[in-house]
């Protein structure tokens, strides 16, 4: 998400009483609400520390329970949710407020630390209902964590449905990037989904699309037009796909300018403009972000770039430039220690070879693909059997040859027997 959720809640109280010890565990409390507020956590652990101390000296069990609960936030938020979650029911039984969200929020922050996730979403669902009743803004931050813990349950679907209503709790509360952010990541989930809905693809990915009008943070909004070209792109729908990589390639300049950005996004419109078989316009795009990735030492990347360059050279029938960047390709990817792209590498090579009717050069790489596949331990059968039948087909070919030669060798012989006679 663009700005996370925020941690777990954490309580002061208006206004200084004329007691000393109240005095100073008020402002105990608030110097420890700031220091969470700003990230400090482990500060603002031992500020709460301080005044639950103070607090246990004085006969009022509801401010040793605000103590106690601002505590147990700072538990969980420095990675001891068990603490947590001990401070937060104590917490409860002293008396602190059970129905305005916090506490519920609490609860499932320190069991989604403990991984508990269903625990979690039990809790979440019930700091959201509480949140909404109050009609506080926290409700689509408990709705977000929600959909996370969700989606480490396995269930993707239910996920998607809370980050859209997440999504438009932020609309409501005039949060327009976690607004978009949030639909961004339905969109994600749903396809994640077995049995997702276009529909519902097409409705998150347009909303977000929209609402990324509104947006005035460059670098958020770069990053939201690649991944919604992602998605797009996901669902072959490349239209679409390339308007939004074209929209995020504008704004990668100035202080947005990143070398890294613009190769990856050069990347994705070359492979955009290669599944439309647009070959011709793909090639300089291929050509840069591979360029841009040797510039920055990314070899992996740089020699993925250089594999779509050759397929665009290979779809255009150049097929003496595709083998010479399929070779560069598995060069960059031995050298990046990638067994299964240069598999796919050696493939476009013995591709490029039968092309060019170079057989025994064709079935040489067909079958170091195999070997490298077998080495990489691929688990799917699909690029194996895809070999397999290229490489039959090259020996059938093969066969083919030798039995046309050994015919007209024969007709060959019987001439000269003739002549002789």
């Amino acid at each position: 998400m663009a700005s996370a959720p925020g941690p777990p809640s954490v309580r002061g109280q208006s206004g200084d009483q004329s007691v000393s010890p109240q005095t100073k565990i008020q402002r105990l409390l608030r110097a420890g609400i700031e220091l969470f507020q700003d990230d400090k956590d482990l500060r603002a652990l031992e500020t709460f520390k301080k005044a639950f101390l103070l607090a246990i000296r004085l006969p009022e069990p509801h401010t040793q329970a605000r103590c106690l609960f601002n505590l147990g936030a700072a538990y969980i938020a420095t990675g001891k949710p068990k603490k947590g979650l001990k401070c937060t029911w104590k917490a409860k039984e002293m008396g602190a407020a059970e129905n305005d969200g916090d506490l519920s929020f609490n609860v499932a922050a320190a069991y989604d630390a403990m991984r508990e996730y269903s625990k979690a979403a039990e809790f979440y669902r019930k700091a959201t209902r509480e949140y909404e009743a109050r009609k506080t803004p926290k409700a689509a931050d408990a709705l977000v964590k929600l959909a996370y813990c969700l989606a480490s349950t396995g269930d993707t679907a239910s996920a998607a449905r809370s980050f859209c209503l997440a999504g438009r709790a932020y609309q409501r509360a005039r949060q327009l990037e976690n607004a978009a952010m949030a639909l961004r990541e339905a969109a994600n989930y749903f396809l994640r989904s077995p049995h997702y809905r276009l529909e519902d693809v097409l409705e998150v990915l347009e909303g977000c699309s929209q609402l990324c009008t509104g947006i005035t943070n460059l670098e958020l909004l770069g990053h939201l037009h690649n991944h919604l070209g992602l998605h797009y792109a996901e669902l072959k729908l490349f239209g679409p796909a390339e308007e939004q990589f074209v929209e995020a390639l504008k704004l990668c300049r100035g202080e947005s300018f990143s070398l890294h950005k613009r190769a990856v996004l050069l990347q994705n419109l070359g492979a955009i403009y290669n599944a439309r078989q647009e070959s011709q316009r793909a090639l300089g795009y291929h050509s840069e972000a591979a360029n841009a990735y040797g510039m920055l030492g990314e070899t992996a990347s740089q020699g993925q770039c250089l594999y779509n360059l050759a397929t665009a050279h290979s779809q255009l029938e150049n097929h003496h430039y595709a083998q010479l960047y399929y070779q560069q390709a598995v060069k960059a990817f031995v050298d990046a220690g990638d067994s299964y792209c240069e598999a796919q590498g050696c493939e476009g090579l013995g591709t490029a070879h039968l092309c060019q009717g170079r057989l025994d050069q064709a079935a040489h790489y067909y079958q170091q693909a195999l070997a490298l596949l077998e080495k990489a331990k691929e688990a799917s059968d699909v690029p194996r059997v895809r070999i397999l039948e290229k490489l039959a087909d090259v020996t059938r070919y093969q066969e083919t040859l030798q039995d046309c030669n050994s015919y007209t060798g024969g007709l060959l012989d019987s001439r000269a027997d003739a002549a002789r006679a």
